[in-house]
Protein backbone atom coordinates (compact mmCIF):
# COMPACT_ATOMS: atom_id res chain seq x y z
CA UNK A 1 0.00 0.00 0.00
CA UNK A 2 1.25 3.37 -0.49
CA UNK A 3 0.37 6.89 -0.36
CA UNK A 4 0.84 8.61 -3.50
CA UNK A 5 0.07 12.30 -4.93
CA UNK A 6 -2.06 10.51 -7.41
CA UNK A 7 -4.34 8.43 -4.33
CA UNK A 8 -3.96 5.33 -1.74
CA UNK A 9 -2.70 3.01 -3.81
CA UNK A 10 -2.86 -1.09 -3.14
CA UNK A 11 -1.18 -4.25 -4.01
CA UNK A 12 -3.85 -6.56 -4.81
CA UNK A 13 -4.33 -10.00 -7.70
CA UNK A 14 -5.85 -9.33 -10.85
CA UNK A 15 -9.20 -10.50 -10.11
CA UNK A 16 -9.98 -7.73 -7.44
CA UNK A 17 -8.20 -5.28 -9.42
CA UNK A 18 -10.57 -5.67 -12.23
CA UNK A 19 -13.16 -5.88 -9.85
CA UNK A 20 -12.54 -2.64 -8.44
CA UNK A 21 -11.80 -0.94 -11.55
CA UNK A 22 -15.33 -2.25 -13.26
CA UNK A 23 -17.12 -2.03 -10.39
CA UNK A 24 -15.94 0.85 -8.19
CA UNK A 25 -13.92 3.06 -10.34
CA UNK A 26 -10.37 2.47 -8.99
CA UNK A 27 -8.06 3.12 -11.35
CA UNK A 28 -4.65 1.66 -12.43
CA UNK A 29 -2.28 3.43 -9.98
CA UNK A 30 -0.16 5.50 -13.24
CA UNK A 31 2.36 8.49 -11.36
CA UNK A 32 1.65 11.15 -14.26
CA UNK A 33 0.02 11.28 -17.57
CA UNK A 34 1.72 8.55 -20.07
CA UNK A 35 3.78 7.32 -17.17
CA UNK A 36 3.81 3.31 -17.39
CA UNK A 37 1.44 1.90 -14.79
CA UNK A 38 2.45 0.16 -11.66
CA UNK A 39 2.23 -3.41 -12.12
CA UNK A 40 -0.51 -4.88 -9.65
CA UNK A 41 -1.43 -1.78 -8.07
CA UNK A 42 -4.77 0.14 -7.91
CA UNK A 43 -5.50 3.43 -7.47
CA UNK A 44 -9.19 3.52 -4.50
CA UNK A 45 -11.94 5.71 -5.37
CA UNK A 46 -12.95 7.98 -2.30
CA UNK A 47 -15.73 5.79 -1.73
CA UNK A 48 -14.06 2.99 -0.89
CA UNK A 49 -11.67 5.09 1.44
CA UNK A 50 -15.04 6.39 3.00
CA UNK A 51 -16.06 2.49 3.50
CA UNK A 52 -14.24 1.55 6.76
CA UNK A 53 -15.65 -2.07 6.30
CA UNK A 54 -14.83 -2.56 2.76
CA UNK A 55 -10.98 -0.81 2.94
CA UNK A 56 -10.15 -3.32 5.92
CA UNK A 57 -11.45 -6.00 3.59
CA UNK A 58 -9.53 -4.82 0.41
CA UNK A 59 -6.18 -4.82 3.07
CA UNK A 60 -6.61 -8.02 3.95
CA UNK A 61 -6.75 -8.80 0.58
CA UNK A 62 -3.61 -7.32 -0.53
CA UNK A 63 -1.56 -8.59 2.81
CA UNK A 64 -2.67 -11.83 1.63
CA UNK A 65 -1.78 -11.76 -1.75
CA UNK A 66 1.75 -9.69 -1.09
CA UNK A 67 2.99 -12.57 1.45
CA UNK A 68 1.78 -15.51 -0.86
CA UNK A 69 4.57 -13.83 -3.35
CA UNK A 70 7.76 -15.24 -4.48
CA UNK A 71 10.66 -13.59 -2.71
CA UNK A 72 12.47 -11.31 -4.67
CA UNK A 73 16.01 -12.49 -6.02
CA UNK A 74 18.82 -11.85 -4.05
CA UNK A 75 21.75 -9.58 -5.39
CA UNK A 76 20.00 -6.63 -7.51
CA UNK A 77 22.11 -3.81 -7.78
CA UNK A 78 25.30 -3.46 -6.53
Amino acid sequence: MSLTPVGFAIKLPEESRNTLIKEQGAKPLRYFPKGPIKKDYVVLPKAALNDIKALRNWVKISVEYVVSLPLPAKGGRK
